[in-house]
């Protein structure tokens, strides 16, 4: 995989064309996020593609209902946290979407935004409020199937990093970019924990700066909610260290 920035695609646009058709996927990131990626797409896919741009004018009934998987349909369910009303939407491939929310309909009305689909209010499974007292109260990872089928390669790799840190245990965004392949990519990294959508089942807040800053945090409460977890997980004293 390789990065460039938007400045490297427009000046050198014949060199990173060039890597794409090798084959290699290339991440395109302005001011250290990425945006957009280039991927080849050989003759069997340039075809699905063109069949998939036909069936969306025309669908048939197998076209609805594999659109009806992509879209869910979604739950959510609601955990009331000691950091706050913790609400998480699933569908068939797993969890999609956490977020502290003040309201019920907030929540809803940011998982729409993200999943492109409403969401349901349900009682949670079994193996969700599973999830949920483990990530939380025992803070231990959950192992099981995540959708994330709307986040992008780069995101999608930083985030199986994030899934192998253990409770008590810090990486650097620094040590994360080596991890995936990309040691100059600390801010991109950044931006992928920003962005994550299942923060606390897929554990961001254990991604801290170089100089032992805590850096951002996404979930409701930020650097502040981002201090208490890791100290609940006995984790402050390893980067203070």
């Amino acid at each position: 995989m390789r990065l460039v920035s938007t400045a490297d695609l427009k000046n050198h646009t014949n060199e990173v064309l060039r890597t794409a058709l090798a084959g290699e996927s290339v991440i395109v990131t302005r001011h250290g996020r990425p945006v957009a990626s280039l991927l080849r797409i050989d003759e069997g896919g340039l075809d699905r593609l063109a069949s998939g741009s036909s069936a969306a004018h025309a669908p048939g009934r197998g076209d609805r209902r594999r659109a009806q998987t992509a879209l869910g349909p979604f739950n959510y369910a609601s955990f009331p946290l000691a950091i706050g009303a913790f609400y998480v939407a699933y569908g068939p491939d797993g969890p999609a979407f956490a977020r502290i929310a003040p309201s019920a309909a907030a929540f809803e009305r940011d998982a729409a935004r993200y999943l492109g689909a409403r969401v349901r209010s349900a009682s949670a499974p079994p193996w969700l409020s599973g999830a949920v007292e483990a990530a939380f109260r025992k803070h231990e990872m959950f192992r099981g199937p995540v959708d994330l089928t709307r986040v992008g390669p780069f995101e999608r790799d930083v985030l199986a990093v994030l899934r192998r840190i253990p409770a008590g245990a810090v990486k650097t965004y620094g040590e994360v970019a080596k991890a995936v392949g990309q040691p100059g990519a600390a801010r991109a990294v950044g931006a992928a924990c920003a962005r994550n959508p299942l923060p606390l089942l897929i554990p961001c807040h254990r991604v801290v700066r170089s100089d032992g800053g805590l850096g951002g945090y996404s979930l409701r409460g930020g650097v502040g909610l981002k201090r208490r977890l890791l100290e609940a997980e006995g984790a402050l004293p390893t980067l203070l260290g």
